[in-house]
């Protein structure tokens, strides 16, 4: 086998020395016409292609960049791009940078002329001597080709390489030209041009990177994946270290210089080696938010354009929000069963270990472990003889044992899979033997979300959507709709004191039933006293507020709960009162805001300012506002929800480390969400949780006041402690038309207290606790038949007046709600969520018929408090 080795390499030698003689000659002279022969082809084409022109507007270029996002206080908490990107001056290229990249890929930039004929000559002669492939392309050449020309190998596209490049050059100066190169150039790991690189593999800006550090990078470009220090470190320093020879053989460094340089190892930023993830952070989920609402606005400028995003997120805050929304789950799911349910990094198949190896989480990011973080590990193996698994994170391994596995009560070979992504608690960390200690945990299989806004600005400090973003990308706060249950209430009490009533005014507790639905209260019974409206909101009464929308009419209820902004139709069906409607948290938020902010409504936002890449404003947040209700209204409102959080309440254990507070809890049927949402003079902070599935119940006695306020109190009372104390906005004097409403009210009142002395005295019992409703006169809502109440529409908000707010196209806004007059403006802006309509003098009721016996019966949802009987205290009612 050796004999015919070398005899075959003999006949190969023998053959390459014909080659040589015969092509030497032959490449000597293409090398000395090189010039001439572009010249003379190349005249025509500089003159008249379309590459000409593009080559032309290259003095326009500007080659994509990455979009950053800033917190409120200039902290950069993101970026966007396709491709990294930061491009640099060609003042700002250091002599390191300058003097590695020309050494290595073209030592006669400064002399040639976009082609280096002397260059190509010796590749020729190298390649056909040595046999090997030696590159003959210049800084200017590889510009060209990545700039307007395709990867082919053909004459054709060679040609037309080198006819660019004397363009390039006979347009632009050396600077300009190695100024996009370096901006251009592609360093692997996602990084376009030198400053990205310089940042992504050494944390570090270019004009700051040592001789070797310029070095490696300056390897890179020939093939960025077999040179990359992090995949083929091996390689990648052998590379570097030929470029800094390079560099001492052509004078740009002394010797000395160059020995100490290659003595030294490579070693990399933390980014390097998880480019491929974005780091996790506690602000993605309102980045996330943030990123789409750019995208709809800027399209592939927000990933290509260099966009400078200043946004309202308070990082301390968010932070804060964060850990608590995870806190608290973690907490509630100690006391649920375990699942098994687990992430795959590959669901239909078992991973390789190449693919094990190359596996990066976000949360691994800068291996920065504490001990009693949670985070994700990869399970690498399982040893089912020693009944043992290897887990690792990031650089770190932790190895698992029976005891490890804690309350799933199960061993590792029975549990666990190679591939399997799982939760664990960190108990211990030893940085010099890169190990970790762990318990086994689990991802909880509730959700919750939380918002924060000031009311008086509608920024958003604040946002959590879920228990973990890389987990569950979708966002609760913002596109859950969910059932709302007694949060929903204040909706209907603020149309109840438009319509002329006053927190001391009794409201009917009589049982109460329509088409066969009859509600009850928490603790199953289907009436209460009669109370005073502010007692029945404080203790969420259900009975109570059927009562309420009942009478103020649910064409009227419909109305207000669009008012508020809430863009989901309210459900024309007097289960509504009790929350049957479907609100994002945002929105239910967003609505609250109008209590503490003297009855006006800002529209959320998390973005305030966005500047191009020369920094020109493209927008800045214009304060958009929607008069919703009035002062007094907005005012009282304020003073009945305190009494939710005060004894007797609801929510009794909302804080806010001592400002002021209000707020209302919320239970839906069978426990499935619980809500609270409540707020200071300036922040309201809403908190849902749920079963995501809608299936399962959180438990019996799972309520707002139990499952949402300590959420809420575990933030605020952080949140507000470094605040200046506030107080609410004192409530005004009764309006002239709400005050006449109001009349009219107590005169109904005495009409009926009458009415029960009457019904005594003639000898009629009323002991059975009958309702009597009685609708206001002149009123829309004059309909009591079952079927008018379920079948009503929404009405136009032009349509409708609105008590307390001042009328200016009419002298008289006294007249109650429903009334044919021209109705007040409602907003101090234009909402887009108003439908247009076709103005009329008179805005008549629409008269809605009866169903016949064999036309089906409107569905009624039920999302009342569970029909468990016997509950009482002072949790929600829903």
């Amino acid at each position: 086998m050796s004999v015919d080795s070398r005899t075959l390499t003999a006949k190969q030698s023998k053959k390459r020395g014909w080659l040589v003689v015969f092509w030497l000659p032959v490449a000597v002279i293409l090398a000395v016409a090189a010039g001439g022969m572009t010249g003379v082809l190349g005249s025509y084409y500089l003159n008249n292609s379309r590459a000409a022109n593009e080559v032309a507007a290259l003095a326009q270029y500007r080659p994509s960049t990455v979009t950053k996002v800033y917190a409120d206080d200039g902290e950069l908490i993101a970026e966007f791009a396709l491709e990294k990107r930061i491009p640099i001056k060609e003042k700002d290229i250091s002599k390191n940078v300058e003097n590695a990249f020309l050494a290595v890929e073209d030592i006669r930039f400064y002399d040639h002329i976009g082609i280096d004929p002397y260059r190509i000559g010796g590749a020729m002669v190298k390649n056909i001597t040595s046999g090997t492939k030696e590159g003959a392309s210049t800084l200017t050449q590889q510009l060209a080709k990545n700039l307007f020309l395709s990867r082919a190998q053909t004459f054709e596209r060679k040609i037309n390489e080198w006819l660019v490049a004397l363009q390039i050059e006979r347009l632009y100066t050396k600077r300009q030209i190695l100024e996009m190169y370096l901006n251009q150039i592609f360093l692997g790991a996602g990084s376009y041009g030198i400053e990205s690189g310089a940042k992504t593999y050494f944390g570090k800006p270019s004009k700051d990177l040592t001789i070797e550090e310029a070095a490696m990078l300056a390897a890179i470009p020939r093939a960025p994946g077999e040179y990359s220090p992090t995949t083929n470190p091996t390689k990648a320093l052998e590379r570097r270290n030929l470029v800094i020879d390079q560099m001492a053989k052509h004078n740009f460094i002394p010797q000395s210089e160059a020995n100490a340089a290659k003595a030294k190892p490579i070693k990399l930023a933390d980014s390097a080696f998880y480019q491929t993830q974005q780091r996790s952070s506690e602000t993605d989920y309102p980045v996330e938010e943030i990123r789409k609402e750019l995208e709809e606005k800027y399209t592939t400028r927000v990933a290509q354009g260099g966009l400078e995003v200043y946004t309202t997120i308070n990082v301390k805050a968010q932070e804060l929000q964060a850990e608590v929304v995870r806190k608290r789950l973690r907490a509630y799911d100690r006391g649920r069963e375990w699942r098994s349910d687990y992430q795959q990094i590959k669901p239909d198949a078992i991973p390789s270990q190449k693919e094990l190896d190359a596996y990066k989480h976000p949360d691994w990011y800068g291996d920065e472990y504490e001990k009693g973080n949670y985070i994700k590990g990869l399970v690498m193996s399982v040893d089912a003889a020693k009944n043992e698994a290897v887990v690792r994170f990031g650089k770190y391994r932790a190895t698992l044992t029976g005891k490890e596995m804690t309350r799933s009560r199960k061993t590792p070979k029975d549990e666990l899979k190679a591939g399997f992504l799982c939760e664990f608690e960190i108990k211990d960390v030893d940085t010099n033997s890169k190990t970790l200690k762990v318990d086994l945990s689990q991802v909880p299989g509730v959700q919750a979300a939380m918002v924060t806004i000031n009311a008086k600005t509608g920024e958003i400090p604040a946002m959590v959507g879920g228990y973990d973003f890389t987990t569950n990308k979708f966002n609760n706060a913002t596109q859950a709709l969910r059932q709302t249950g007694s949060a929903f209430k204040p909706f209907v009490y603020t149309a109840a004191v438009e319509w002329g009533m006053t927190p001391d005014m009794a409201v009917s507790g009589a049982p109460i039933q329509k088409w066969g639905w009859k509600p009850h209260n928490y603790d199953g019974s289907f009436s209460h006293p009669n109370v005073p409206l502010k007692i029945a909101l404080a203790k969420s009464y259900n009975v109570a507020a059927v009562h309420l929308l009942d009478q103020v009419g649910i064409q009227t209820g419909a109305q207000m709960v669009r008012r508020f902004g809430i863009t989901v139709p309210m459900s024309p069906v007097l289960p509504s009162a009790l929350g049957a409607t479907e609100v994002p948290l945002i929105e239910m938020v967003s609505a609250y805001s109008v209590f503490p902010n003297k009855g006006v409504r800002v529209e959320p936002h998390l973005i305030r300012k966005v500047l191009d890449r020369d920094g020109n404003v493209l927008e800045e947040w214009d304060k958009t506002t929607f008069k919703v209700t009035s002062e007094y209204v907005a005012g009282t409102m304020v003073d009945m929800m305190e009494g939710v959080v005060k004894g007797g309440g609801t929510a009794t254990g909302a804080t806010a480390s001592g400002q002021p507070l209000a707020g209302k809890t919320g239970t839906v049927n069978d426990h499935t969400d619980v809500w609270f949402i409540g707020f200071t003079p300036t922040y309201v902070t809403g908190v849902w949780m749920g079963n995501p599935e809608r299936k399962e119940s959180l438990g019996g006695n799972m309520t707002g006041g139990h499952g949402a306020v300590p959420y809420f109190s575990d933030f605020m009372s952080q949140f507000m402690k470094d605040k200046p104390r506030e107080s609410f906005p004192a409530t005004p004097k009764m309006p002239a038309d709400i005050a006449e409403l109001n009349e009219q009210r107590n005169r109904e009142e005495l009409e009926k207290k009458e009415e029960s002395e009457n019904y005594i005295d003639s000898g009629k019992s009323s002991r059975n606790n009958v309702s009597v409703v009685r609708r206001p006169r002149n009123s829309s809502a004059t309909d009591t038949s079952d079927a008018a109440d379920l079948n009503t529409t929404t009405p136009n908000l032009e349509q409708v007046t609105t008590p307390g707010v001042k009328n200016p196209d009419s002298s008289d806004s006294t007249k109650p709600t429903g009334s044919t007059t021209k109705p007040p403006t409602v907003n101090t802006k234009p909402s887009t969520e108003t439908p247009t309509v076709k103005k009329t003098d008179t805005a008549t009721p629409k008269t809605p018929t009866t169903p016949t016996a064999n036309e089906p019966r409107p569905r009624v949802i039920i999302t009342d408090q569970t029909k468990k009987k016997g509950k009482k205290g002072d949790d929600d009612n829903r």
